[in-house]
């Protein structure tokens, strides 16, 4: 295989295409689903090995 047949060109994707999913706001919500339990789980924690 010649050097010039490789495909060298650049390809610009739109962001809506190259996402691997649909965007939608409930990402957001799950985060901080998760955030929150973990930090009470944490405190649950701590207060059942300090008190």
């Amino acid at each position: 295989m010649q050097q010039d047949d490789w495909d060298t060109k650049e390809r610009v994707v739109p962001t809506e295409k190259a996402r691997a999913a649909a965007k939608t706001g409930h990402m957001r919500y799950v985060l901080g689903f998760g955030l929150i339990g973990v930090i009470v789980a944490f405190f649950l924690a701590w207060l059942f090995m300090y008190s």
